[in-house]
């Protein structure tokens, strides 16, 4: 399991553990990308766990102050999930 208040991870690993952890931790304890925040943090397909749900453009800005309005906006804009490598849960589980 992953130590997200004490300890920071690559994208990628994030991105493998996505499921097995709340994504408003990895927002509060994480230094993201906009891109990232798009694809996983923001994106509805990766909400697994009630405190997920609704989680807004405005709480992004908050924990990753790095990350401008703008910035956001327009990853948000550009956002082709055809560009996504979407995993679903049951493929997740399903691994070796």
């Amino acid at each position: 399991m992953l130590d997200l208040f004490n300890k920071q991870y690559d994208l990628e690993t994030l991105k493998v553990h996505l499921y097995a952890v709340s994504l408003r931790d990895i927002l509060k304890s994480q230094h993201l990308t906009s891109a990232f925040c798009v694809k996983y943090i923001l994106n509805t397909n990766y909400q697994m766990y009630p405190k997920d749900e609704g989680i807004t453009i405005s709480d992004v800005i908050k924990y990753q102050p790095h990350i401008t309005k703008y910035e956001l906006y327009r990853c948000i804009i550009n956002y082709s999930p055809d560009d996504d490598s979407y995993e679903d849960l049951e493929s997740v589980s399903n691994r070796k």
